[in-house]
């Protein structure tokens, strides 16, 4: 099964880009009519809706409890034959997670219809002109009955969405998918980050509020690849805001004091809680070599020094600028410094 599941590491991996697997879960945008169906928990019958309830909350005692193995005997077997990934996650999230508690707030049953895997699954649910209208769009899906549960997490240290997407396997659900939601970041929500970048944009600094916006986009939505009335136009407003001289559309040229010019692939924000803002900024380059470790740290350091000079907005929100210089090969070397240090 072309499934996977997301989770988040600091200043490993884009805090808006978290993959593990072959198939991407992207966000629904468009409300089309679509062969897929999907029932509320209004809508289906109430032996399915409790023993929907009932796995993801023995699923979520496991992940509180720090028992990977319990969620990987329950897993489909692209999930089960990821064990370090699952005893990350896992290990990642137990310290937050001790004490908590959890209960339902929505239960949905998707069902996709055919004998092929689809490229673009569309799932609508609810009444179709009304505010509580509910998309989802998984790609790559095979065929097949799922539930999909979203919990709200109590007692724990920061405020969590904790969802799970489950594949009916005979009478048996297997966990197909396991997504933790900070809805927090630093003690901030969504709607902090939010009127931040709408502050930044009035302001003129469109790259910083391009980031908090993204800042925002991660905490807002219990699930990457949901959608709703409400989201919909917060996803046109961030798209509206979208820099023209994003690395990742085409690689960004970034000239040093020296004379030297880097090729910028990446720039993207981390969440770290020990800052004020809750953000790290991270940028990550194009070198030849970095076998010698003392020449890429003067390295990372003359590239941190040349970005916050092409954006001296960057100094205000942000607490540390990572740089990560990659090799050909795909391995990289990276530096972390406070953004006041770099001089």
């Amino acid at each position: 099964m072309n499934l996977n599941y997301l989770f988040p590491q600091k200043a490993k991996a884009n805090l808006f880009r978290f993959v593990i697997g072959t198939a991407l879960i992207l966000l629904a945008l468009v409300w089309q009519a679509k062969a897929e169906t999907c029932s509320t928990s209004t809508e289906m019958d109430a032996a399915t809706k409790s023993s929907l309830q009932t796995t993801a909350m023995q699923w979520f005692n496991y992940v509180a409890q720090g028992n990977a193995p319990a969620l990987l005997s329950a897993s489909i077997p692209d999930i089960a034959s990821n064990a370090s990934g699952m005893n990350n996650l896992i290990q990642e999230h137990k310290a937050s997670l001790t004490g908590a508690t959890a209960s339902a707030r929505n239960v949905y049953l998707l069902d996709a219809n055919g004998a092929a895997a689809l490229d673009k699954a569309e799932f609508y649910c609810g009444v179709f002109n009304s505010n509580n209208k509910i998309g989802f769009t998984l790609q790559n899906l095979p065929p097949g009955k799922y539930g999909l549960v979203i919990l709200d997490v109590q007692n724990s240290k920061t405020p969590y969405f904790y969802s799970f997407l489950m594949r009916q396997e005979g009478a048996a659900w297997k966990l197909a998918g396991l997504f933790p939601r900070p809805r927090q970041i630093a003690g901030h929500d969504a709607q902090w980050y939010w009127q931040q970048a709408r502050d930044f944009k009035a302001k003129g600094q469109r790259h910083n509020a391009w980031y908090y916006y993204l800042a925002a986009r991660e905490v807002a939505a219990p699930l990457p690849f949901m959608s709703n009335g409400d989201l919909d136009g917060f996803y046109d407003e961030i798209q509206q805001a979208t820099p023209p001289d994003l690395p990742e559309q085409a690689p960004l040229p970034l000239a040093t004091a020296s004379g030297k010019v880097y090729q910028v692939t990446n720039l993207f924000v981390v969440p770290d809680d020990s800052t004020k803002a809750g953000l790290d900024l991270v940028v990550k380059y194009k070198t030849d070599n970095i076998s010698d470790t003392g020449k890429a740290f003067l390295e990372n350091k003359e590239v941190m020094k040349a970005l916050l000079a092409k954006y001296p907005e960057f100094r205000g929100p942000f607490g540390n600028v990572v740089a990560r210089a990659v090799a050909p090969s795909g391995q990289d070397f990276g530096s972390m410094l406070p953004v006041k240090d770099v001089q």
